[in-house]
């Protein structure tokens, strides 16, 4: 069993090791019922319980050192009457939309920032 040590005491001036190659990007989507892109008409706001953070932060460590692989996703639907289930750390709350987290290689930051010629 391998183990990922993470400082809880965070130093803004000291660059993490994810950092260093500028390609720690994430891409948010968001799709309306029909499957229509709407990423640029609206906003997403995610918010989670303290066990929530620790436990999709734990799976996520665990994804990145032990399981990732581009294009590997995971489905989470929220939680109802008959049908609770936990995935990824958490459980989604009943008035929550599914959310598709995923796996995707990206290029350092500086590639999507540079000025056009």
């Amino acid at each position: 069993m391998s183990e990922y040590i993470i400082s809880l005491e965070n130093d803004p001036d000291k660059e993490e090791a994810f950092e260093m190659t500028g390609d720690n990007i994430a891409l948010v989507h968001v799709m309306d019922n029909s499957g229509n892109d709407i990423t640029q008409n609206c906003r997403v706001q995610i918010t989670l319980s303290k066990n929530a953070l620790l436990g999709l932060g734990t799976e996520l460590i665990r994804l990145a050192h032990d399981e990732y692989k581009n294009g590997r996703h995971f489905h989470l639907d929220p939680i109802e009457k008959e049908y609770v289930v936990q995935s990824m750390g958490i459980m989604l709350h009943p008035e929550s939309c599914e959310l598709i987290l995923g796996c995707g290689d990206f290029d350092s930051f500086t590639e999507y920032t540079k000025e056009e010629v």
